[in-house]
């Protein structure tokens, strides 16, 4: 994404909205989730690519993955 991004200029609105369309299956549902969510309780929408980048490593990413990361590139020669 961030390629396509860059590539296109597109805003920072923009980018978010289309990032969003490209989801599926689980994703989509748990995005709707989050949306409805954050509404009812009356907090902020999430309007930026880099607040939804945050909020998906941390969903979808496990704390291990970059601990794994981690110790590969301190192991690189």
């Amino acid at each position: 994404m961030e390629f396509a991004f860059d590539f296109h200029r597109y805003s920072e609105e923009k980018k978010a909205k289309l990032v969003v369309v490209e989801f599926t299956d689980y994703k989509i549902s748990w995005w709707d989730q989050l949306v409805t969510s954050r509404r009812r309780n009356e907090e902020r929408l999430i309007e930026t690519w880099d607040k939804i980048k945050t909020i998906l490593r941390k969903r979808f990413v496990s704390t291990h993955y970059y601990r794994e990361i981690y110790n590969k590139l301190k192991t690189l020669s």
